[in-house]
């Protein structure tokens, strides 16, 4: 019994080897790269001017106050020439009010005027440009033709053998 504990001990490593995993790393030469080519769209941006007319509103330098005081003494003036009896006091008095009005509007007389400003925005234009994005390299390996992609031309392929038995 002891002697077939001692066999089946010593036949364990054999067995185990026989479904182990080898790998071997070759190092094959590239024959030639070739670039991948793609095309994309930029957007360039450029400052873009124009002079354009703007309507401006201004007041007039006219004094309100005294064109008021002016115009409510000449329409009480008035006023007082169109009535007769106790209508001559209303009517000095609606004269004055609407003279004291006609005389501020014609002082705050606004007049429109016209200036040039400068606008100016940014515009982007599209540029289509076609660029490298990468490089598709070959070789031969035992006969027959691998390629491998990567972002620089390469010297080398590395392949990676695995056996199992």
């Amino acid at each position: 019994m002891k002697k077939l504990t001692l066999m089946v001990l010593l036949s364990l490593p054999i067995f185990a080897s026989e479904y182990s995993n080898v790998n071997s790393v070759e190092y094959v030469p590239v024959t030639h790269s070739v670039p991948i080519y793609s095309t994309v769209t930029r957007m360039i941006p450029h400052e873009v001017c124009q002079d354009q007319q703007v309507a401006v509103q201004q007041q007039s330098g006219g004094n309100n106050v005294a064109a008021g005081i002016i115009g409510g003494v000449i329409g009480g003036v008035l006023g007082h020439q169109i009535g007769g009896g106790s209508g001559k006091v209303a009517a000095a008095i609606g004269g004055a009010a609407l003279g004291t009005m006609a005389g501020q509007n014609a002082a705050s007389d606004t007049q429109t005027t016209y200036q040039t400003v400068r606008r100016c925005f940014t515009q982007y234009e599209s540029q289509k440009e076609t660029i490298i994005t990468g490089y598709t390299n070959y070789a031969k390996y035992r006969g027959k033709d691998i390629a491998k992609t990567s972002d620089q031309p390469l010297k080398e392929i590395k392949i990676i053998n695995s056996f199992s038995f």
